[in-house]
């Protein structure tokens, strides 16, 4: 079994792999655009080659499902507690667009922006007008946002929150430094002289804080975003067989208990969804309303954030 999957994901991949050996599955872990262009461009020659995609959502929704590139889920689903989706919390949200071939298994709030407390310690980060602070300009890095990712993600809350006008003032007076991966952008706020990176996910700062570093650098929770991992079937999966077991077990409450052992993620079984156990922050969470992430509402706001930025930043 051959899986495609983000490096957050395939932690949560691994304790299934173990589980049920019915299914020995290899994984090839890379950064979700970058799983995407490498499926596209095998599937326009003619090599189908992956089983899943594990990783962000946004891809597989806003690119690889209006390409043809993905299978419906739903066939692949045999355990009745998988296919009754009454068992699910929310069925009616839990799948990314309404053809049914990416299935959103966790949404999160992401702090997309971060500062280094540092450098132009004096500024208060607590709004989006203090952005255009001159003395921010040249210190500000983020991630190209032309192929979704959290940077696409952080902009848009600005400019939904602005609008166009403020956001293409803030791109061509601040002059932000653009980079390709986070992995730059990471070493831009920790160790680059840089006072604020947008598009960072929180994990890499989570890690940093564990390992015991990034003490000067905090989230900006003024500026979070809500951001949905998911899985999703590509176009003719050479082990389909496999496939089913996989998805089976993943979606199955065994599943979904070893998903939280491995990312702490909410299960999307109903009868575990409001267990204080499952949940961060329990006391704030337990019988409140939900708030849920809509990619198809997604898909369409990215034209109107590249018509801000394609014409300053990119050909």
């Amino acid at each position: 079994m051959r899986v495609a999957a983000s490096t957050a994901c395939w932690t949560l991949q691994r304790p299934g792999a173990r589980r049920d050996r019915a299914a020995t599955s290899r994984a090839t872990v890379s950064r979700p655009s970058s799983s995407l262009t490498r499926i596209q461009t095998e599937q326009k020659n003619g090599q189908f080659v992956w089983d899943v995609w594990l990783g962000g959502t946004s891809n597989m929704v806003n690119n690889a499902a209006p390409a043809n590139m993905l299978e419906p889920m739903e066939k692949y689903f045999i355990l009745p507690e998988v296919k009754d989706v009454s068992n699910w919390r929310h069925p009616e949200l839990i799948w990314g667009e309404s053809k049914h071939h990416v299935f959103a298994h966790l949404n999160e709030i992401n702090f997309a922006f971060l500062r280094n407390t540092k450098i132009l310690p004096d500024i208060n980060l607590n709004n989006a007008d203090a952005l255009l602070d001159p003395r921010l300009k040249g210190k500000i890095s983020m991630r190209d946002v032309s192929v979704p990712n959290f940077g696409t993600f952080a902009l848009a809350t600005i400019l939904h929150e602005k609008g166009p006008a403020f956001l293409a003032k803030f791109l061509k007076e601040q002059n932000p430094k653009i980079y390709e991966n986070p992995q730059q952008l990471d070493a831009a706020i920790t160790r680059g002289g840089q006072a604020v990176a947008i598009g960072l996910e929180s994990s890499f700062w989570q890690q940093c804080r564990k390992d015991g570093g990034c003490q000067d650098v905090d989230q900006l929770p003024h500026f979070s975003v809500a951001i949905s991992w998911g899985q999703s079937v590509p176009k003719n999966p050479p082990h389909p067989e496999a496939t089913k077991v996989w998805l089976n077990w993943f979606l199955s409450k065994e599943g979904q208990l070893a998903q939280y052992v491995g990312d702490y993620s909410i299960p999307v079984h109903k009868d575990l969804e409001q267990d204080p156990h499952f949940l961060p922050f329990p006391d704030e969470i337990v019988g409140k309303k939900l708030a849920w992430r809509d990619e198809e509402k997604i898909r369409a706001e990215f034209p109107k954030l590249m018509a801000v930025y394609g014409p300053l930043w990119t050909g």
